[in-house]
Order: C-alpha cells, then structure tokens, then sequence
C-alpha cells in the first residue's frame, strides 16, 4: 500500500505540473473536473490523470447501497487519497460505465444535462444565486455568474495564493497585478467549465483565448 500511495502522489504532482502548461491543457482538465464538480480538486486531478472521461464516479459501497447498482467484474478503480482513513491512505471509485443494474433494478443516477426548456428557469435561478443580472441570454448570464461568483470569494482566495506565491512566477509581481491575473483565470475557468456542452462550443474557444 506504501508504494501504491507513493505512485499516486507522483501522479498527482505530474498531473498538477502538465495541466497547468498550457491554455489548452487546463481546458482539457476543467471538462473533466466539471463532470464530477463534487469531488475535492486533488481527487479531480487524480480523476483525470486516470480516468478523463469518467462521467460519475463514486465508491463501491455507493453503488451498491445507494444506488443498487454493481461494479463490473475486473474494473478499475480510480485511486485518490483518503483523508479519513489512516496516514497515507487511498480510496477507490468507480464511474458509472464501470457499473450494471442489479437484478431488481437500480436507482436513477442524477446525471444533470442543459436543456433550452430550461434555460429560462436556470438563469432566474443563477440571479437570485450570485446577484441581479440583467436580461441577456444564457451565455452571457452564465459568464456573468462567474464574475460575480469570484468577486465575492476573491479576497479568502487572494490571502491563499498570496502565502504561496515564493519562487513563482508570481512573486515579482505587486498586490494589484497578482488580483488582476488571478481574477482574469478564475472567472475564465469558471466559465470554461459551465460552457461544458455542445451548445457553446464557440463560446467556449473564445473564453480559452482569454485564460493566461
């Protein structure tokens, strides 16, 4: 288990180093963090450096229990780390391709996809959430959503990226051009991640030009 864990946290540090190369890269990570936006953001890295395409991962007993539902034989699970189990530990998932309905059925996977029925009901939905938005269509309420989301988190963010800015690229720079790169990223990757379906592909390229 020692040696499985340490192959996990060098898989971890490589994946945290190759997501952040490039603009393309980090692109590629977020589509497949924002399928599993549940989990902790070491668990989605360990996710995609393992399984990209995953849709819906959770635990065996998960499967079973909740969902009454059965890991395919000789499937593999997705190691990440288990910070309630004993030091240096690792946990297993599973996604949902890995699994089959049980004898007597199984529970719904909730699964959520944009429908444009719905588009009207998501963005009153998102105003009332993160502020007054006005009347626009859905790309431009979503784009929104993540301005107003990262300026209300931006200075508990700020104080953390500022304790580990040393031997960065970063530590050159004054207080105010740090906030101004961070919250370009930020708002940019959130955005990348809602547009995360067909319908705003376009969108979505154009977001990409504007992450550092």
């Amino acid at each position: 288990m020692a040696a499985k864990y340490q192959l996990i946290t060098e898989l971890y540090r490589r994946t945290g180093v190759s997501v952040a190369k490039s603009p393309q890269a980090w692109q590629s990570f977020l589509s497949s963090a924002c399928r599993n936006y549940k989990c902790r953001f070491d668990e989605q890295l360990l996710i995609y450096a393992q399984r990209p395409d995953a849709v819906a991962v959770a635990e065996l007993g998960t499967w079973n229990k909740l969902f009454k539902r059965w890991v395919n034989k000789d499937s593999k699970g997705i190691a990440v780390f288990d910070p309630k189990g004993r030091r240096n530990t690792l946990k297993y998932y599973f996604d949902i391709s890995d699994t089959h309905e049980g004898y007597y059925g199984s529970r719904p996977v909730p699964i959520w996809q944009m429908d444009e029925r719905y588009e009207q009901a998501v963005k009153e939905r998102l105003s009332d959430r993160f502020g007054e938005i006005e009347e626009t269509d859905l790309a431009e309420t979503l784009f929104k959503t993540a301005e107003n989301a990262v300026e209300d988190n931006l200075p508990d963010y700020l104080s953390q990226l500022k304790s580990v800015t040393q031997d960065s690229f970063l530590e050159g720079l004054d207080e105010y051009n740090i906030e101004v790169l961070y919250k370009r990223l930020a708002v940019n990757s959130v955005a990348c991640t809602e547009f995360d379906y067909p319908s705003y592909d376009g969108y979505q390229i154009r977001l990409l030009g504007a992450v550092p």
